[in-house]
């Protein structure tokens, strides 16, 4: 048998089928080609991608026909460019043993993979995968929102921030801001539910306000911030209330007026700044209280000076937060203010024609004040007196005063009466005694003189009233028996007053001794007697004394010698 010598020439070709070829010569019998085995694709390829992952996750199936590869080489392709490129680590010269892996730090974008079987230098590729799309982050868009623009100062609104993705549904914080400062929410929820979140506020100050929303993003939802809102916050209407301590009052008392201002609904807050209190159209002086608004309230200390009815008000004059308010009008009736009047003298008792001079002073009781114009009328008795001088007319301090004489003597009962004004009632003073006495009267003189029952003639000396002393005779133990008496300075017996008088007595002699005898009303001497008794030979005298109304003490002395 000869030997049979072949050459053979071997190439190895990839059809789409993945069948192998061998070709070969044999010389003397020609050419001709038989299958030497079979690669097949990998299968059921799919690749998954978290969101925001980075890396995506390929499985498939190994080859269930012809020779088992050798490994894998996974491939991505950019749906977007087209440009191909080697996935999971592999490689030509790095094949992978399994049938799944995981592609990281994979850009983001859109991609379709695919597996390639590998045998020596026989290879089968897969179909490829489904689109898979890696986004490490998910892009939120962010807006926000206002339930009243414009609103007013102290009024709640509420912000709504929404958060959108291109995929599923945000969670986390929001944060909103006024211009550069988060704003202290106090109502509603920041966390993000269904994709919204809300902040609730009452703003303080008037002004705009430049709100966003700023969402700090949680993954794999990217952060994002809303647009700014401007938000117009106006002044806030407010209503002023006016009310009075005391109505009615009276002329003088103190009477305190509180506003309170607060703001008008839907606004809040509370008010700062000036009340004015008006009588009418005229501004109010207030002597106490405080004028400028502290907790929303102010208060006005009056005293009115007038009996009238008031027509009282309280304007508040707004600002930058709070527009201005009047209150309604407060009928303050101020009524009269009662009074009191007492009167003196300036002597309790006088001679006739002695001037005396009447004051009369008028208040104000309590709660009024202010002081009381007007007249005042002098009585004695029912009759008004004739005043010589004085005024009549109640002066600043409410004080009138009278001057008169009274040309008759005896008791007077003297009252000051007080006409009254519109701001101050009438009043009448408590009755004053006023004693008048005989203006001829100079002093004491004796009378009836007897020495042991014997009617005698005095020797008298010296002036009535001032040193007047009178001498009679008599043996030894004669008695002296006198009365005693008021008498001009020409020792004319006179009454001196309508009222008892009480002159005092003593005696020296054998009989010595003190008392008092009396002198009847507009009488001229007295009932009972005085007498002194010599003692043997020795001298008696008595000696009697009175104190008249301007405050002289005449005496009278009667000697027995």
């Amino acid at each position: 048998m000869r030997a049979l010598h072949v050459g053979i020439l071997l190439t190895v070709l990839m059809s789409v089928s993945g069948t192998s070829w061998a070709f070969w010569t044999v010389t003397g019998r020609g050419t001709s080609s038989a299958a030497t085995a079979t690669i097949s694709p990998p299968s059921s390829v799919t690749a998954a991608a978290a969101n925001g992952a980075t890396s995506v996750t390929v499985t498939w199936a190994a080859p269930s026909a012809g020779v088992a590869p050798t490994g894998y080489r996974v491939e991505r392709t950019s749906i977007a460019s087209g440009v191909t490129v080697p996935a999971c680590g592999s490689s030509p010269s790095s094949l992978l043993s399994t049938t799944s892996c995981t592609d990281v730090s994979v850009p983001d974008g859109t991609y379709r993979f695919t597996v390639v079987a590998v045998r020596s230098g026989w290879t089968a590729t897969s179909t490829p995968s489904d689109p898979v799309t890696v986004q490490a982050a998910v892009a939120t868009s962010t807006s926000v929102a206002s339930t009243a623009n414009p609103s007013v100062v102290g009024q709640s609104v509420t912000y709504t921030a929404k958060v959108t993705a291109v995929s599923g549904a945000p969670t986390g914080p929001v944060v909103f801001r006024d211009g550069g400062s988060a704003l202290t929410c106090s109502g509603g929820s920041q966390t993000l539910v269904s994709g919204t979140a809300t902040c609730t506020v009452g703003h303080p100050f008037a002004g705009t306000r430049s709100i966003t929303a700023t969402y700090a993003g949680l993954t794999p939802y990217a952060a994002s911030s809303s647009a700014p809102l401007l938000q117009l916050v106006g002044a806030a209407s407010t209503t002023t209330t006016l009310v009075s301590s005391t109505n009615p009052s009276f002329v003088g008392q103190p009477v305190t007026y509180t506003a309170t201002v607060s703001a008008a609904s839907p606004g809040g807050g509370t008010p700062s700044g000036a009340v004015t209190f008006k009588d009418g159209t005229t501004t109010l002086t207030c002597v106490g209280g405080s004028q400028t608004l502290g907790s929303g309230s102010a208060t006005c200390v009056v005293s009115h000076t007038s009996a009238s009815t008031r027509g009282v008000t309280a304007v508040y004059g707004g600002s930058s937060n709070h527009l201005a308010s009047t209150s309604t009008v407060v009928s303050q009736v101020v009524g009269a203010a009662g009074t009191t009047t007492t009167l003196t003298t300036s002597a309790a008792t006088v001679r006739t024609g002695q001037s005396v001079t009447y004051t009369a002073t008028v208040a104000v009781t309590a709660p009024g004040g202010g002081v009381p114009a007007g007249t005042v009328t002098f009585k004695d008795g029912a009759t008004p007196i004739s005043c010589s001088a004085g005024t009549q007319a109640l002066n600043g301090a409410g004080v009138a005063t009278c001057i008169t004489s009274f040309t008759t003597s005896g008791s007077r009962s003297v009252t000051a009466t007080y006409a009254g004004s519109a701001n101050h009632t009438p009043s009448t003073s408590a009755s004053v005694t006023q004693g008048v006495v005989n203006g001829q009267a100079a002093g004491l003189v004796f009378s009836a003189v007897t020495v042991n029952g014997v009617s005698v003639t005095p020797s008298c000396t010296g002036a009535t009233g001032s040193s007047y002393s009178c001498t009679v005779s008599g043996g030894n133990n004669a008695a002296v028996v006198a009365r005693v008496g008021f008498a001009t300075s020409a020792n004319v017996p006179v009454a001196y007053s309508s009222v008892t008088e009480t002159i005092g007595r003593s005696s020296t002699g054998k009989v010595a001794g003190t008392g008092t005898v009396t002198v009847a009303p507009d009488g001229t001497s007295s009932t009972a007697t005085v007498s002194a008794t010599k003692n043997g030979t020795n001298a008696a005298a008595v000696t009697v004394t009175f104190t008249e109304a301007g405050g002289a003490t005449w005496t009278a002395v009667l000697n027995l010698v």
